[in-house]
Order: structure tokens, then sequence, then C-alpha cells
């Protein structure tokens, strides 16, 4: 990694970092990577504590895929849908509360176990 840039925070999917260089947070949660200067990740921040997951997932009850909250980012062709989980954890990952690491338990690491 290069030594301008921090972790901030890490989740089981996801790290949010700053490099000191650019300026720049790099939020890279499951395969989406999100370049953003500080007025941006606080835009997103509030975007997503704004998100009521109860109204999303009663509106798209019907729909075919599991996931049921959309994030439109930047453009109305291009919308993030994720899972009640995956939400949370997402606002965890960008939230003020960052300079605490948190452990994670054996249930939150996703790996398939195989005996050779």
């Amino acid at each position: 990694m290069c030594p301008s840039k921090r972790i901030l925070n890490r989740s089981a999917n996801g790290v949010l970092t700053f490099c000191n260089n650019s300026k720049l947070f790099q939020l890279v949660y499951n395969n989406l990577c999100f370049e953003l200067y500080e007025w941006e990740l606080q835009v997103f921040k509030d975007h997503l504590d704004e998100l009521d997951v109860h109204y999303w997932e009663k509106q798209l009850r019907c729909a075919v895929h599991q996931k049921k909250i959309p994030i439109s980012v930047g453009t109305k062709h291009f919308i993030i849908l994720l899972d009640r989980n995956e939400l949370f954890e997402l606002r965890q990952l960008v939230s003020k509360d960052n300079g605490l690491t948190r452990i994670l338990d054996a249930t939150a690491i996703t790996y398939t176990f195989s005996e050779n």
C-alpha cells in the first residue's frame, strides 16, 4: 500500500482508506470502488443514513432479486442494490466512529473449509 494511504475502517466486505497526497477517500465494498472527496463522502454517508430500510423492503417485496434497497449513484442509469445487512455494514464503514477497530467474529467471515 502507498505510504500516504491509511486505513480508516474495515469490515468483512470492505475497507475505507484516505490518501494524503490526493486528499481522496477510497471506499471499496465487495466489487465496488468509490473515490470521494470529503464532502462527497459526507453526502454519501448522509444518503445512507436517510435510507428507510422498511420502506424499500415493502416497496420491492415482489421483486425477483433478494436485494431490495436501492442506492442511486451519480446517474439515474446506475443503481446499487443492497440487502439490509449490507446496508448496515456500509453505514458502519463510512461512519465517523471509524477510529475504533472492530474484531470480526467467526460468523462474519465467509470461508469454505475443505479437508484435503
